[in-house]
């Protein structure tokens, strides 16, 4: 069925349902034979209990100091602070667990049908948000989520469903909530109500109406709500009005790959659903969390790559509305005082805005304080590229001085602060690669011991650049004066940490750390994605990347998880190559992809990776864990692929297969505000057209060996090429550019 897609049951677990939301509240829908299952949750439901942030106690010098390359304990123990430990002890005396601030599971509701109906498939209507639920022998369940309330609605003309089955997650961790200091729900007529210790709590109730069943969840004690279920009819024109707006001007994407084009189709409505601009800002599950297990990772804001993963998915696809969620929780009052607060105590500064690595939506560090989490400050400079790939996408200047410029700044004052003179040039004495952890012998008695900082790791360095970059540029655009300190960093600070014999050399983790093992984190490479700041690349600079790169494929892909391999066919794109991005995802696909088309952290299955073996040889109906970083970076990855902008200058089917002769793409999103859309028939590209929406100039490259042809246009300008291009042929089609219009 046209702009469906359609998913054939049974499916069998929580995390093969077919996803409905409106940024907030979310279902899954799944099941098999008479019974429907929709697992329900809410995006701001959470314990806020032992939330942390850095402490008054200790400084960065002094950590510094402290710093020992054969020993992490001197610095480690410094975060613990005695008054968390305190309340830990207190938590575990009392309740046998050492809970930390952390989004809650819910709940499903388990629809038996009539005898003589069975489940047969479900069809995602896309573009108007319906799901359709099919049975074998005609019978229908028409589902939409309001996008303006938080209910579910359940359109049963025929009246098939038989009774409703209300099933708390209670049923499945209670015992770890109870340790928790949680009471039981509280069993309703139509559903429950769970009460938190401290917070508002939820009422998750399913009632019958005059078209079927409405399922609600309200924050708080609410067994009668004041609102009625919405109208069916009226939801289902309002959501149908919202998502054909969605997907007006969404990129149009056809490649000879079937999985791919229904796979990025999904992903776009996915994440429609789960950034939706009236919604909360998205977490690693969004408003999905599933019922039989506590939420992992507490279903936080990582910022050390998965939130920053979701996100860039709305610049190509200019859905910049759906960003603003998070930005206004970034710039929330709780969030300003904790980032302020945690900049003030370890570096004594005031203006600074120091993030740490996994945090809740009021920004204190979820499950522990430590290195990893405190000294990781590229999580706050990639977050700080989310808001200046806003202003660079949409050209809003009032957006950029009032919320960008003061977000970047108060991220690069941190970084200021932790830069030292070091052998005659800037350094940063201490610091963390996101997540990576090394083996050191110890000198004196042969010791083995974990070490997880160092000095200038490279995605730190590519990281302090990027920022110097941006704040010179917009400094001049907003009309305010340059620190000094931003120049001296382009001159002074390295682009990367190097390791390696002479003509060997390659990026390095940090100074003296190589890339030992392999790691999910590609962030050593952050120079080429996501920072992209080498600029203008040397012949010895191409052959440290091609080194690195090298040595990267060597150490393998064992222990990559889900979003790694996206975010590699993301480097591989960059670099020009041709065949691996598509070829990587296929594999991630094969391994990582489930059949509700959901991208979930623990592989299938063993044989061609061996990360976190132990948990993947778990029942997944029982430990199946799904993200969204997976998916919304599959989606960016094949954007990149056919189209992107690097050293400022746009490449045009980059990182595509020989193999894929005929593929096209409409209106991606380019920096700058243009439009680009561009066709390929039998391996030779033969159209190409690039608007601008507000006038600029645009470097364009569309094959590897052909020069880069300046563009100027005026706004609203468009360029049309309709007839073969060649390589040998750009000074023609420099000439067709500039006299068209």
């Amino acid at each position: 069925m046209k702009d469906s897609i359609v998913f054939k049951f049974p499916l069998n677990r929580t995390h093969c349902g077919v996803p409905l939301a409106n940024g907030n509240m979310g279902a899954l829908v799944w099941g098999g034979g008479s019974r429907l299952c929709i697992t329900v949750n809410r995006g701001d439901l959470w314990d806020h209990r032992n939330g942390e942030c850095v402490m008054q106690g200790q400084t960065y010098r002094e950590l510094v100091a402290l710093y020992d390359p054969y020993d992490v304990a001197p610095v480690q123990d410094r975060f613990v602070r005695n008054e968390i430990q305190e309340f830990r002890h207190q938590m575990w005396a009392k309740y046998h667990t050492g809970w930390s601030s952390t989004r809650l599971p819910v709940g499903r509701f388990e629809l038996e049908l009539k005898p003589g109906y069975e489940l047969a498939k479900a069809e995602l209507q896309y573009k108007s948000g319906r799901l359709d639920i099919l049975t074998k022998n005609g019978g229908i369940l028409r589902i939409i989520h309001s996008l303006s309330g938080n209910q579910l609605l359940i359109e049963d003309v025929d009246r098939i469903v038989a009774g409703v089955k209300s099933r708390p997650a209670w049923e499945w961790v209670g015992h770890l909530m109870q340790m928790a200091g949680f009471a039981p729900p509280q069993m309703l007529d139509d559903g429950w109500f769970q009460a938190c210790p401290e917070d508002p709590g939820v009422t998750a109730l399913c009632r019958s109406t005059d078209y079927g069943l409405a399922v609600s969840l309200e924050l708080g004690y609410a067994p009668v709500l004041n609102k009625t279920p919405d109208d069916f009819q009226v939801t289902l024109k309002d959501c149908a009005n919202w998502w054909k707006n969605y997907w007006e001007n969404a990129p149009e994407v056809k490649i000879p790959d079937e999985f791919l084009n229904r796979f990025y189709k999904f992903a776009m409505y996915k994440f429609a659903c789960a950034t939706h601009p009236a919604g909360i800002a998205c977490s690693l599950q969004g408003p999905w969390l599933e019922e039989y297990q506590s939420a992992q990772w507490s279903c936080d804001y990582h910022f050390n790559v998965n939130i920053q993963q979701i996100y860039t998915l709305a610049f190509a696809t200019g859905r910049f509305e759906h960003l603003l969620p998070l930005f206004d929780m970034l710039e929330s009052e709780s969030f300003q005082q904790v980032m302020r607060g945690n900049a003030r105590n370890l570096f004594g500064i005031d203006d600074g805005l120091l993030m740490t690595h996994a945090v809740d939506d009021r920004g204190y560090q979820c499950g522990g304080i430590h290195t990893g989490s405190v000294l990781d400050f590229a999580c706050g400079g990639w977050t700080a590229q989310l808001y200046w790939l806003y202003y660079k996408y949409t050209l809003d200047k009032e957006f950029l001085k009032k919320r960008a410029y003061p977000f970047i700044y108060g991220v690069m004052r941190v970084f200021e602060e932790t830069l030292e003179e070091y052998d005659g040039r800037l350094s940063i004495p201490l610091s963390i690669s996101a997540e990576y952890g090394c083996i050191f012998p110890v000198k004196k008695d042969g010791r083995m011991v974990n070490q997880n900082t160092g000095r200038d790791p490279s995605n730190q360095l590519a990281c302090i650049h990027m920022l110097a970059d941006i704040l010179l540029e917009a400094s001049e655009i907003v009309g305010i004066a340059p620190r000094p300190v931003w120049r001296e960093i382009k001159q002074r600070v390295p682009e990367y940490t190097l390791t390696g014999d002479a003509g060997s050399e390659h990026i390095a983790i940090w100074e003296g750390q190589d890339l030992d093992v392999c790691h999910r984190h590609h962030s050593h490479l952050a120079c080429i994605y996501p920072f992209d700041t080498l600029k203008s690349i040397s012949p010895e600079q191409q052959h440290i990347i091609d080194n690195s790169i090298d040595h990267w494929i060597v150490r393998g892909m064992g222990q990559w998880s889900e979003w790694c391999y996206p975010w590699a066919a993301i480097i591989q794109a960059r670099l020009g190559f041709k065949e691996a991005p598509a070829l990587l995802l296929k594999i991630w696909k094969e391994i990582f992809v489930n059949e509700g088309m959901a991208t979930v952290y623990l592989p299938k299955f063993r044989g061609l990776t061996a990360h976190r073996r132990n948990d993947m040889l778990k029942p997944k109906e029982t430990s199946e864990i799904m993200q969204l970083d997976g998916t919304m970076a599959g989606a960016t990855a094949i954007l990149e692929m056919l189209v992107h902008e690097k050293q400022g200058v746009v490449h045009v089917f980059p990182a595509v297969p020989d193999e894929w002769l005929d593929i096209s793409f409409k209106n991606i999103r380019l920096p700058g505000a243009f439009l680009i859309s561009a066709e390929r028939k039998n391996g030779k590209l033969i159209s190409l057209s690039i608007k601008s929406l507000k006038g600029g100039t645009l470097k364009l490259k569309t094959s590897a060996n052909a020069l880069v042809v300046k563009l100027p246009f005026s706004p609203g300008e468009e360029y049309l090429i309709n007839d073969t291009i060649a390589k040998s042929d750009i000074d023609r089609l420099k000439v067709i550019c500039q006299n068209s219009g």
